[in-house]
């Protein structure tokens, strides 16, 4: 790790931003550590995020589709193993699935029509951070524009956690065993 995160005794304003967390999710993670070094920009980051709205126009697997892949494409092991922790088996999504999110194309046999279409999404903003007329179409035959925003909101948020993550040489959390999946020989 890059920056030393801050340790116990937090400071009254990053503890009370750590309360704020999901109690299930254990001790605060190593991202939020490191970025409680300034305690102003750990409050930005996480009102910034818009990956647990209550009122959320996605499903909780269409989130998680796009946000495997989101994090895949980056190379975010640190944070492609949280999702995978907390959310997959919530979500439905298959080990077969976990592994092809990051070896597969968009057009694997694991997915389902509505999953390569926001793998295709995740993509698309990775290649070209911007999405073809084609798609765009595709998007708003299944998407209503709100819930089109939300999707290049959680995209754009988790491709920040991955350069935060990744730069920051963040190590998988100790009490996560979910190894980024090998190519088969």
């Amino acid at each position: 790790m890059r920056i030393s995160p801050v340790t116990q005794p937090y400071a009254a304003d990053v503890q009370a931003a750590f309360a704020r967390l999901p109690a299930d999710w254990g001790p605060p993670f190593a991202l939020f550590t490191a970025l409680a070094r300034d305690p102003d920009l750990l409050q930005r980051f996480l009102r910034g995020s818009v990956g647990y709205r209550p009122d959320s126009r996605l499903t909780l697997r269409q989130r998680e589709v796009l946000l495997l892949r989101v994090c895949a494409n980056c190379g975010c092991r640190y944070e492609w193993g949280l999702r995978v922790h907390f959310f997959s088996r919530q979500a439905g999504i298959t080990p077969d699935q976990v592994r092809a999110s990051v070896h597969g194309t968009a057009d694997h046999a694991a997915w389902t029509a509505d999953d390569r279409l926001l793998l295709r999404l995740a993509d698309a903003l990775q290649d070209d951070c911007d999405i073809g007329d084609a798609l765009w179409a595709e998007l708003r035959t299944a998407f209503s524009d709100e819930a089109i925003l939300e999707l290049l909101l959680l995209a754009g948020y988790y491709r920040t956690v991955a350069y935060l993550a990744n730069g920051l040489r963040l190590p998988p959390e100790p009490a996560l065993c979910h190894p980024w999946p090998e190519l088969a020989a």
